[in-house]
């Protein structure tokens, strides 16, 4: 037997903790301290954890010790000391004799320690810690690990638990079968050990009729590499040998395995007994989460938790593994490989070999191409550039010359020409000579000096203007509109503003035509309702109140027993009273005289009232800060907006709540409009076939106002109509009037 203590921690009562005293001064001071802290020490043995590892072969420590014990470190609080202990591996696991002299050893190596955990890794180790328990350590809880799930037939020890894997005996001969499809024979070298020989079979016998089963179980050595060397064609080897012991025979173990893989296509569901070797591969399962799984348990034994209650753990998972030059020597495409397959020990190409010096190279080269490039771009750009910039100028040159609009450039440091178009000189009257030079307030170009400045003001700031309306005088006097746009330019050097100027003073007139055209009509419209409500009012409803007098009488002129009779003149009389209060609404739709007489907030006060009470509605309606005096057009323009957007609103928007808000913010005059129903687009009703929209847009220019729509489809609708006050009131008007009169 092989073992060893490994004491990571250390305290009072641990016997590996060695304290030297050679002196009666350092012994009298040990004492001091164990008596001045008695308490200390205590509760640190207390929390003191004991662990001892029995391991099947010393083989399995390296891959499973560290990562074990610093999982359980993590996961108890407390001080943790691990011990470890060896198997000289699975052969000697039937001598009763050496494992009677290991259970001996050990009992006497832990005489007098208490332990808290034994994990077992291995079957070897499993058997042995079950079997001497309660001599070596009774009643000690006992976790094992690297089982597989059906060895030992599934049975349970009390104060027992672990975790088992699966071996991946089933995958590894599907990959083999996959991989060489041609097989015909399948060679199993395997101890003799018959729980793994009887699986064998089992997985075999799936493929029977298939593959022909040839079972190699003897001794390792010589012979058993002949009758290998043997083997027919197309024959695949599963390898399930043991690592080689002293004093074994030539050819044994990995040599064994060696030479075999050299000879004939070799697979092993054992990663250990396989990669590296020579083996093409198999399936294989992640050792760190068996690792993981039995941390896991041992630390809930630890912890307190009782071990009879934790269940045995399963992992499951497995993953195809293969050695990429078993795959070259063999001529295996890594396309037959089942997706997810890892290939290991892949040789690195020329170009893996050698990167870090080639990339040194092609980065050398290619900053060397790139400066060569740059340098012949460069200079061929600036050929390219010159020559586009002499076919630009012609162009430009021509495009000025020849254009039908006025075109300038001005100086923007000084504000003088630098030079006009023969286009300026048709619209101004000014030759190019007279102007070159001078800046446009010396010939008094702009018929508002302020306006000029404001112009330039903003181009410097925005670096261009598009589309404003500019008062121009020509140099007879005559004075003219223009719309013009300009753009910053550097010209040699200079910051220079590029002019463009359409005159459109003729379409201006024909705006003005048309619009006076609009508000003569609008006008005849407002007249023949007036004319109509009056005639409604004065005439119709006066007759209509004469038919209800009339039909009056006749009922009171009728004798008692006509009952009948009396009842359809009191109908009639019904009748012609809610004709006369239709009429009467009708006349004030037409034309309201409160509005005339009241003003626009009295007027529009009475409309939304009635209009609440006709069609049983709510009108919201706040006017604030209404000047006195408003002239009767805009607030006639106003009154109507009104009505037609409520109009529109109640028969539309399916909803029975309105707001409507008509005031005067920063001498503006600004009726809106809101409903939160269906919505429509704006667009499309205005290419329709109705004229609301259309006839208050109409309304609100000829008073110098503008109407805009929001509406979205189920998002509601917002009319907004605003005005400037200056064209607004009654006193303004009288002044322009004075004003015109002087």
């Amino acid at each position: 037997m092989r073992y060893a203590s490994d004491v990571r921690g250390c305290s009072y009562s641990n016997s590996y903790c060695r304290v030297s005293l050679r002196s009666p001064a350092r012994f009298a001071i040990l004492v001091l301290f164990l008596c001045a802290f008695p308490g200390s020490i205590a509760a640190q043995h207390q929390h003191e954890k004991r662990v001892l590892l029995v391991f099947s072969e010393y083989g399995q420590r390296t891959q499973f010790l560290e990562a074990f014990e610093s999982s359980v470190r993590a996961q108890v609080k407390a001080d943790i000391t691990f011990d470890e202990a060896y198997l000289e591996g699975p052969h000697r696991i039937e001598e009763k004799h050496y494992l009677e002299s290991v259970a001996e050893a050990l009992y006497r190596r832990f005489a007098g320690v208490k332990l808290d955990l034994v994990v077992a890794i291995g079957p070897p180790a499993v058997s042995f810690a079950v079997q001497y328990r309660e001599k070596m350590f009774p009643d000690v809880p006992v976790v094992y690990s690297a089982v597989s799930d059906w060895q030992f037939g599934g049975e349970t020890w009390r104060g027992v638990s672990g975790v088992t894997n699966h071996v991946g005996l089933r995958e590894t001969i599907d990959l083999a079968l996959r991989l060489q499809p041609d097989t015909e024979a399948v060679a199993v070298i395997s101890p003799n050990d018959p729980p793994w020989l009887a699986a064998t079979h089992s997985e075999l016998n799936r493929y029977q009729g298939k593959v022909r089963e040839i079972y190699l179980v003897e001794p390792p050595g010589r012979a058993l590499f002949e009758r290998v060397d043997a083997l027919p064609p197309h024959t695949v080897v599963l390898f399930q040998m043991g690592l080689a012991e002293s004093g074994q025979p030539p050819l044994a173990g990995f040599d064994l395995l060696d030479a075999v893989a050299q000879r004939v296509p070799t697979y092993s569901a054992w990663q250990n007994l396989c990669l590296n070797h020579g083996c093409i591969g198999g399936a294989y399962q992640e050792n760190s989460d068996t690792i993981q799984l039995t941390a896991s348990t041992a630390a809930r034994v630890l912890s307190g938790e009782p071990v009879d209650k934790i269940p045995i753990a399963h992992v499951t998972g497995l993953r195809s593994r293969v050695d990429w030059r078993a795959l070259r020597r063999w001529h295996i495409p890594e396309s037959a490989l089942p997706p997810g397959t890892e290939i290991l020990y892949r040789e690195p190409t020329l170009w893996e070999q050698g990167r870090k010096y080639f990339l040194t190279a092609i980065a050398v080269i290619f900053i060397q191409s790139l400066l060569i490039f740059g340098l012949f771009w460069q200079r061929t750009r600036r050929r390219n550039a010159e020559l586009k910039l002499g076919k630009s100028e012609e162009k430009f040159s021509k495009a000025f010359r020849q254009s039908p609009f006025a075109i300038t450039i001005v100086n923007a440091r000084d504000d003088r020409y630098i030079d006009v178009n023969q286009t300026f000189e048709v619209q101004t009257g000014w030759k190019r000579d007279e102007v070159i030079g001078r800046t446009p307030l010396e010939i008094e170009l702009w018929a508002n000096p302020d306006q000029r400045t404001t112009f330039m003001r903003e181009l410097l700031g925005e670096g261009h203007i598009r589309d404003r309306e500019v008062i121009f005088r020509r140099k007879d006097g005559q004075i003219r509109t223009s719309l013009g746009s300009a753009e910053l330019i550097e010209v040699n050097g200079e910051m220079c503003a590029l002019s463009v100027i359409a005159d459109i003073t003729e379409r201006k007139l024909a705006e003005e035509a048309i619009s006076g055209f609009g508000r003569r009509l609008i006008e005849a419209q407002e007249t023949e309702r007036t004319r109509i409500a009056r005639e409604l009012h004065d005439d119709i409803n006066q007759r209509l109140a004469m038919v209800a007098v009339s039909l009056k009488m006749i009922k009171q002129e009728l004798p008692d027993p006509e009952q009948k009779m009396s009842r359809h003149i009191e109908d009639a009389c019904a009748r012609v009273s809610d004709l006369e209060t239709d009429i009467q609404a009708l006349s004030h739709r037409l034309h309201s005289s409160k509005l005339e007489y009241l003003g626009l907030e009295a007027a529009a006060s009475s409309f939304c009232r009635e209009l609440s009470e006709r069609h049983n509605v709510e009108v919201d309606l706040r006017c604030d800060g209404l000047p006195e005096g408003l002239s009767a057009d805009v607030a006639l323009c106003f009154f109507r907006v009104l009505q037609e957007a409520l109009h529109n609103a109640v028969k539309y928007s399916g909803v029975g709540r309105f707001e409507v808000s008509l005031e005067c913010v920063a001498q503006v005059i600004q009726l809106r409009v809101h409903d939160s129903g269906s919505g429509f687009d704006p667009t499309r009703s205005v290419l329709g076939h109705g004229l609301g929209l259309t006839s208050m847009k109409e309304r609100m220019k000829l008073v110098g106002g503008e109407l805009s729509i929001h509406s979205n489809a189920q998002e509601g609708t917002t009319i907004l109509a605003r005005s400037p006050i200056e064209h607004g009131t009654t006193t303004d008007l009288r002044k322009k009037a004075a004003g015109a009169a002087a």
